[in-house]
């Protein structure tokens, strides 16, 4: 099948926006990671779900832009979109990721801490002795005692 030279460019420089994508999607990984503990489960994950992403996402790629057909300027503008990209925006776009996602760690946190009041106002009430006389008076045996359909 033939394809134009206007076409060839068109996908190649398609190719090299997809390599950026790809570029972007790792630095978003890769802040998350920088964000969290050193805690190589997380990396472990974060790293398969970038490879699984990136290949149904090259695939689909060449499936749908290249025709489905393997062409080598299509893994040179892929290379060189993140090239481009790591060496342009790559630090940029890390620095406004990590004040992004400390920023939602700190809502998170506080939200956290907003949602957790009510589980310590119950749990001191439940160490106080008037809950717990509450509690002793009606334990299963002063259940089945008084209510009927408890015996057995």
């Amino acid at each position: 099948m033939y394809i134009s030279i206007a076409d060839q460019t068109v996908v190649f420089l398609q190719a090299i926006l997809f390599g950026a994508g790809v570029g972007l999607y790792y630095d978003l990984l890769r802040a998350i990671r920088r964000k969290g503990s050193m805690f190589s489960l997380l990396t472990v994950l974060l790293d398969g779900v970038f490879w699984l992403a990136s290949i149904i996402a090259f695939t689909l790629f060449v499936l749908l832009v290249a025709d489905g057909e393997g062409r080598s300027y299509v893994l040179a503008g892929l290379a060189g979109g993140l090239i481009l990209y790591f060496l342009t925006l790559s630090p940029i776009v890390l620095a406004i990721l990590g004040k992004v996602l400390s920023l939602l760690w700190i809502v998170f946190a506080w939200l956290l801490r907003i949602t957790s009041i009510p589980v310590h106002v119950l749990r001191r009430l439940a160490g106080s002795r008037t809950v717990q006389k509450i509690i002793h008076k009606f334990s299963t045996k002063n259940f089945k005692k008084t209510l009927p359909f408890f015996r057995e």
